[in-house]
């Protein structure tokens, strides 16, 4: 529980949450972990059992919505998902939905892979702008669940770089870059899910006289709406540079083929025409060995040498 932009009470009981519900300077929030629907109305019976809608706590249960923004009455919701890398550079996601009155917000996490205590010692630092009540509190959540996106991106573009500079090196088989490409691929597709809605919920927020935030705090919305945008373009550019990659691939390939197939046509019509010649003329020589066995296995074995010499030869230079 916040008063006067400073922290009160950490966790305190029921009897004590019912008498600061009415405090006009009191803020409070209530954290809850993967909660049940009986969670949400046993918060929403301690806020006074009109508070939140049951659309929004239907909402707020839901998984696998996109981000947004809605308003009910003199509150509303933010649902929106934060994301991360992990060790093995797999996109982890945690669903996170806000319930925002005038003197409280609740949270609620699908996990608990969205650590708080950068947001609680942003609050604690920041009392000034505590004061301004849940507004305050639901920016410095969404602030550093875009600082998150950012952080994401950037590995992204990383790995988008690394790839473009292995479509140079002829060392590395195209086949494992366009591997790379589609695994980079499916994650800022993933990305691109969360982070294009995220400029709609900030512009909902940016809208006046729709929802309980103290005006002194619309600066900070109005920044974290430019960074949405600027997400919004890096997004889009890794989208086409992986689309870039793509087709370069596949060019370079079709170039590749055309290659392999310009070397076999012309061995192939360089053995074509001293055979054509010798099989017109009927030019078939006694060879070593011929008339007896030895002369017919052995002639066999250098057959399957030379044909199996043809194919290691083709099989390194990826003709095969």
């Amino acid at each position: 529980m916040y008063r006067h932009g400073a922290l009160q009470v950490t966790d305190p009981n029921e009897e004590e949450l019912r008498e600061w519900r009415v405090d006009p300077d009191a803020v409070l929030w209530f954290d809850l972990l993967a909660p049940t629907t009986a969670d949400l109305s046993r918060v929403a019976e301690i806020l006074g059992g009109r508070e939140l809608h049951p659309l929004a706590l239907e909402g707020a249960l839901a998984h696998g919505r996109r981000p947004r923004f809605v308003r009910f009455g003199d509150h509303f919701l933010v649902h929106t998902r934060a994301l991360r890398l992990d060790t093995e550079d797999s996109l982890q996601e945690t669903e996170i939905g806000m319930f925002v009155t005038s003197n409280a917000l609740i949270t609620i996490r699908s996990n608990d892979a969205f650590a708080l205590d950068p947001i609680l010692d942003g609050w604690d630092d920041e009392s000034s702008m505590t004061v301004h009540g849940a507004g305050y509190l639901v920016w410095s959540f969404l602030d550093t669940i875009m600082d998150g996106y950012f952080a994401v991106v950037n590995s992204l573009n990383e790995d988008v770089q690394s790839i473009e500079d292995s479509l140079i090196d002829e060392g590395l088989p195209v086949r494992d870059i366009q591997l790379r490409n589609f695994v980079v691929r499916r994650s800022v597709v993933a990305v691109s899910k969360v982070v294009l809605p995220m400029a709609e919920v900030c512009a909902g927020l940016l809208r006046p006289n729709r929802h309980p935030i103290d005006s002194e705090v619309t600066p900070y919305y109005q920044d974290l709406y430019d960074h949405s945008l600027r997400l919004t373009e890096r997004v889009d550019g890794l989208r086409d540079a992986i689309e870039t990659i793509l087709s370069t691939g596949l060019a370079m390939q079709g170039n590749s083929l055309n290659e392999v197939m310009k070397k076999l046509t012309a061995w192939a019509a360089i053995i074509a025409i001293p055979t054509g010649v010798t099989g017109y003329f009927g030019q078939n020589i006694p060879f070593p060995g011929h008339g007896r066995a030895l002369g017919f296995w052995l002639s066999t074995v250098v057959l399957i040498g030379l044909a199996t010499g043809l194919w290691r030869s083709f099989k390194r230079r990826d003709w095969l």
